[in-house]
């Protein structure tokens, strides 16, 4: 049983190397999970639904030259723990006073770190939502964001902190230009200004209060009324990341990408539309199991000289061991690639370099990223789908749009926003498909 003055908290955390870097410099916090270098490449994702006093999510966007960034950000994210216990276990110590002192802290490790470096001087964004007994504490340096989705409007909760005209910024990455502007960061010295963040006036927090915190890999491609519009879906918060990520990561998006979604809850069961789309699936893959058990009964009752096989497996069987003189059927069954046709479609072999025709069933296809896409015009978004059994190659999923002149597909699932409207984006093996809705303001 809860505590009255606990709330439930569901939240997602993703992050994703992009489409053109090599490693992720990006890191988040989450609830102590944070990106370790032995994943520093691959994508991040994790989920929570729970009851704590204090909850703890970040994103730090890390800078400097050839992918050391990474670094500042990993020191930045690991010192979050200790800033988590102070919180947690020190009665006399308020939010201020704790992320004040880690901050301080933080920022001389970052500062004396070259060594790790190879003498390249680093450094690191920071966005911070700190829930503690039912109030939110917000801050932040650099461009990494956090917003309020409260009564379908979006608000944004901290302050930018890039140069305007005669300012002085600084520049630690190789390209300069979008980084130049950054004024305050982890990692300063004191030559650069003094070390202190921006610091949102604390409130309560409500039941149905959505939080997004995210680096300028996601703001810099979307802007507040995608974000909007995607936060105003009834979805669950990993539903949410899921799309926020995919929308991030167009086709001209060449940063690291990372967003953390938080919402505050009702204690009991909650049903989201990615909760409804599950179970429309199992009904469905239910019914085609029910289906397929029934047609192997009846094709099986009515075998005889080869008997388990279906009319069509038996037909393709004949067809391999047609001239085979003596061969007995029984002992070469093993010496035969068969497929069950008791679910799903049969698919004809595309390999030419093999004269045999290999077939595949397939029973299922699964959209890996979320089934409604709000896109920009001019943007894209390249889809892709799980195929059951995974050994069906990616080759025989053909994609198509019903609606071209507002979003096209080609072969290899890319999507483009044409104009406005909606169009429907079918991928398809033989009789199995699944559809992804585009919409475009």
């Amino acid at each position: 049983m809860s505590e009255p003055n606990k709330i439930f908290i569901r939240a997602a955390a993703e992050s994703n190397v992009g489409n053109a870097r090599g490693n992720n410099e990006d890191n988040v916090y989450f609830n102590g999970d944070f990106i370790t270098p032995r994943n520093i490449s691959r994508p991040f994702a994790i989920k929570t639904g729970e009851y704590t006093d204090v909850n703890i999510f970040a994103v730090f966007d890390g800078m400097g030259r050839n992918n050391t960034g990474s670094f500042a950000s990993l020191v930045a994210a690991t010192k979050l723990d200790t800033l988590a216990d102070r919180i947690s276990f020190d009665p006399d110590v308020t939010p201020d006073d704790a992320v004040l002192e880690y901050m301080q802290e933080t920022n001389e490790l970052i500062r004396d770190q070259r060594r790790e470096t190879g003498g390249v001087r680093t450094a690191s964004t920071m966005a911070l939502l700190i829930i503690e007994n039912g109030n939110a504490h917000v801050y932040n340096v650099g461009d990494s964001r956090v917003y309020l989705f409260r009564d379908k409007q979006l608000v944004k909760l901290t302050r930018d902190h890039v140069a305007v005209e005669g300012q002085q910024s600084v520049s630690l990455t190789e390209e300069g230009i979008r980084h130049g502007r950054i004024t305050k960061f982890l990692g300063m010295n004191s030559r650069e200004g003094k070390m202190e963040p921006y610091r949102a006036k604390p409130f309560k927090v409500k039941k149905g209060d959505k939080f997004l915190v995210c680096s300028d890999g996601v703001t810099d491609q979307l802007d507040e009324d995608e974000l909007t519009v995607c936060l105003s879906k009834r979805k669950d918060p990993f539903g949410h990341t899921n799309e926020i990520m995919a929308l991030s990561m167009s086709d001209d998006s060449d940063d690291n990408v990372s967003a953390i979604v938080v919402e505050a809850v009702e204690p009991g069961f909650h049903i989201t539309q990615n909760m409804i789309m599950v179970a429309v699936g199992c009904l469905i893959m239910a019914f085609g199991v029910v289906v397929g058990f029934a047609f192997g009964w009846l094709v099986g009752s009515t075998s005889s000289e080869y008997e388990g096989l279906s009319d069509y497996d038996t037909e393709y069987y004949r067809e391999i061991v047609k001239g085979v003189s003596g061969s007995d059927v029984s002992s070469d069954v093993a010496e035969v690639s068969m497929v069950s046709s008791t679910i799903g479609t049969t698919v004809p072999n595309q390999n030419k370099e093999s004269s045999e025709e290999i077939q595949y069933t397939v029973y299922g296809l699964t959209l890996r990223q979320n089934n409604d896409i709000t896109l920009k015009r001019g943007k894209s978004v390249k889809l892709s789908v799980e195929i059951n059994p995974d050994n069906v190659p990616q080759s025989y999923v053909k994609w198509s749009s019903d609606n071209e002149k507002v979003a096209t597909v080609d072969e290899n699932g890319k999507v483009v926003a044409k104009k406005k409207g909606q169009a429907t984006i079918t991928a398809s093996a033989g009789n199995v498909t699944v559809t992804c809705l585009i919409r475009v303001p």
